[in-house]
């Protein structure tokens, strides 16, 4: 990836053959093989499965919409072309890319919400907002445009707002454990731990995702205590590996309480978590309040 560019932070419904911040559901297959691998799918984001080994070809238990595997091969071909520009950061290429996607087939979900990860990462939020409730509006049930618009909310410090969107997300089964993360940490970002800490003690351990260590990893951090912040980012880095918590790990870096990853995308020392290295001593959100939720 090119110097500067890191994981993006919203779902773009694309897998890659990298590791995205977002949850990537495994790729699904069609109903013939491909002359090469199609990355289709996914509802991505970095924690149910961050990213699985690629089949060559692809279904529809990977995660793309119905009406992305209806719209053909040529469509799925021409939103993994805009795909591999996102990744490597051309995103006005990427969007010149999802033009030529439509023209194929126009109006479908997953055209939409890569659109409006896009819109996000260019921080044009009014776009990215209208192009995550498109791709809503196109696919009711799905969980990654409702997601995003969440995560959209969050990003702008609409605390409020994201946190009343991150509850309506619980209808969805199987991404009980990022919500309940994205949950601890806004509204410790909001200054509110007593609605944090019933969501903490809620979350189960063991755990299938690496929410619950980077959950009371934030929640230790807001409370000034650097060292148990800390112990339980390295213990979910360990248990889970890096790469599956690149969603968890730059949220509390964005937050100030790790150091962010380096412009290629790798952690500040990817050689040994052991030394996982300190940030500068987080401000702490609540002063007089120390010590991990247990």
């Amino acid at each position: 990836m090119p110097a500067g560019w890191q994981n993006p932070r919203f779902a773009p419904q694309i897998a890659f053959p990298f590791n995205s911040p977002f949850l990537n559901k495994p790729p699904v297959h069609l109903n013939r093989p491909l002359s090469r691998p199609i990355l289709v799918a996914m509802a991505a984001a970095a924690i149910a499965s961050p990213l699985v080994p690629l089949p060559g070809h692809a279904t529809e238990e990977s995660g793309a919409s119905p009406a992305a595997i209806h719209a053909g091969e040529s469509y799925l071909r021409a939103l993994e072309t805009a795909g591999a520009a996102y990744a490597a950061h051309q995103l006005s290429n990427a969007l010149d890319k999802l033009d030529v996607a439509d023209q194929i087939h126009a109006n479908v979900p997953d055209t939409w919400n890569m659109r409006g990860a896009i819109y996000a990462e260019q921080h044009d939020y009014a776009k990215a907002q209208a192009a995550f409730e498109k791709a809503a509006e196109l696919n009711p049930g799905d969980f990654w445009p409702q997601y995003n618009i969440a995560e959209l909310l969050l990003v702008q410090k609409e605390y409020p707002q994201a946190i009343e969107a991150l509850k309506k997300l619980s209808v969805y089964q199987g991404h009980e454990e990022l919500v309940a993360f994205k949950l601890v940490f806004a509204n410790l970002l909001q200054g509110t731990p007593d609605a944090a800490k019933p969501v903490l003690d809620a979350m189960k351990f063991p755990c299938d995702t690496p929410a619950y260590y980077f959950a009371q990893a934030a929640w230790s951090f807001a409370h000034q205590d650097q060292k148990q912040g800390d112990y339980f980012a390295r213990s979910g880095m360990k248990v889970f590996g890096p790469e599956k918590c690149v969603a968890f790990y730059d949220a509390l870096a964005q937050a100030g309480w790790l150091q962010p990853r380096n412009a290629d995308g790798s952690y500040p020392d990817h050689t040994s978590l052991n030394a996982l290295p300190e940030a500068t001593p987080a401000a702490g959100l609540f002063p007089g309040m120390t010590g991990g939720a247990q």
